[in-house]
């Protein structure tokens, strides 16, 4: 990307911004002065040239606003972090000296302010500023002697790369590798990793159980600082392998080409239904849904067995036992379905007496 923005060296992004239009312009109007001297759909030469033109100067272009709001956005976080963290302490100061106006009064302080504290996490913050965006006095820009406001608004070009001072680095201790700051973190326990490897201690959490939360040391990785590191489709890979893990009694669904995990929100009643193929799984059996009670549900067999003994009848509709009290045969179960205690048949079913 930098060898394309060199020509641009030195020029604000406005002015760059400009010189790109123009050149659009005048490829816009050579590609209409050229139509018509050929058949529909077909380019010759010259305006297959200025179409790769086009396309290459759009690029550019949005490469240059890409890295304009970029920017834009880094300038944002430093300032209001610095306004932030200001106000911050402001307000401790305030609490710190209400507080002790009370005691000094001794009267009880009905009230605290609880600021948590280190709200602002700094070394979160420099290291997406350096992930991305570049500025020119260096990579470490929430931290050194930068001002508020005082990055740079022009393209970085190969040259300028090579003229910056490096930022510290660090050796990963999983690959052994020396990579920059902030291209990694530390663990609790010190190690240091980078953030391939991170992704990788991500991706096998996410298939083996016993990886799960990825470890250093027998301490889990603080996801907090981690996540700035891993994309979108593996943050949310980790994120179902948290559920799946955390579930006691976990049902998968029960297509053998499939055999995903089906969290709690697909299942309804006895039946969980995948949310990859639609499959729907017995959450007893684990086996594929059926009618009727579940063969290997034991609870409800006992229950059954219960109350077989003492002459309890089920509800035919939504099969919930029903104890007859007092009253005539004559049921209504809350579902609304109408019975025969005696034989459990639809009322006026059945040659019982009434």
């Amino acid at each position: 990307m930098a060898e394309v923005l060199s020509p641009f060296d030195g020029v604000d992004f406005e002015t760059a911004d400009l010189i790109l239009k123009l050149q659009l312009e005048d490829v816009e109007d050579l590609l209409t002065s050229s139509k018509g001297k050929q058949r529909d759909g077909e380019l010759d030469d010259p305006q297959f040239a200025l179409s790769l033109l086009e396309s290459n100067l759009e690029c550019v272009r949005s490469i240059i606003s890409d890295r304009q709001m970029t920017q834009s956005i880094a300038t944002a976080i430093r300032t209001d972090g610095t306004i932030i963290a200001n106000t911050i302490r402001e307000e401790e100061a305030a609490c710190g000296d209400h507080t002790l106006a009370h005691r000094l009064n001794g009267t009880d302080v009905t009230s605290e302010v609880q600021l948590e504290q280190n709200a602002l996490n700094e070394k979160i913050l420099s290291k997406l500023a350096g992930l991305y965006m570049f500025a020119d006095s260096g990579v470490d820009i929430l931290g050194g002697d930068h001002e508020p406001g005082d990055c740079t608004s022009t393209a970085e070009s190969s040259g300028q790369a090579s003229k910056r001072p490096q930022s510290s680095e660090f050796t990963c201790d999983a690959c052994h590798e020396r990579k920059r700051y902030f291209d990694g973190m530390e663990a609790t326990c010190g190690h240091g990793y980078c953030k391939g490897c991170l992704q990788v201690l991500f991706d096998l959490s996410t298939k083996d159980e016993s990886l799960f939360p990825p470890r250093c040391c027998r301490t889990p990785i603080d996801l907090e600082e981690a996540q700035i590191f891993l994309t979108k489709e593996l943050k949310d890979r980790f994120d179902k392998a948290k559920v799946e893990f955390s579930s006691p009694d976990r049902t998968y669904c029960s297509r053998e080409s499939c055999s995903a995990f089906i969290p709690g929100e697909q299942v309804s009643g006895d039946t969980a239904t995948c949310p990859d193929c639609g499959t729907e799984t017995c959450v007893m059996c684990k086996g594929g849904s059926h009618d009727g009670d579940c063969p290997d549900d034991t609870a409800l067999h006992q229950t059954l067995a219960a109350a077989e003994e003492n002459g309890w009848q089920r509800c035919y509709s939504c099969r919930r036992l029903i104890e007859l009290d007092v009253g005539c045969n004559h049921m209504t179960c809350r579902c609304g379905a109408q019975f025969c205690y005696v034989c459990g048949v639809p009322w006026k079913g059945c040659a019982c007496d009434q």
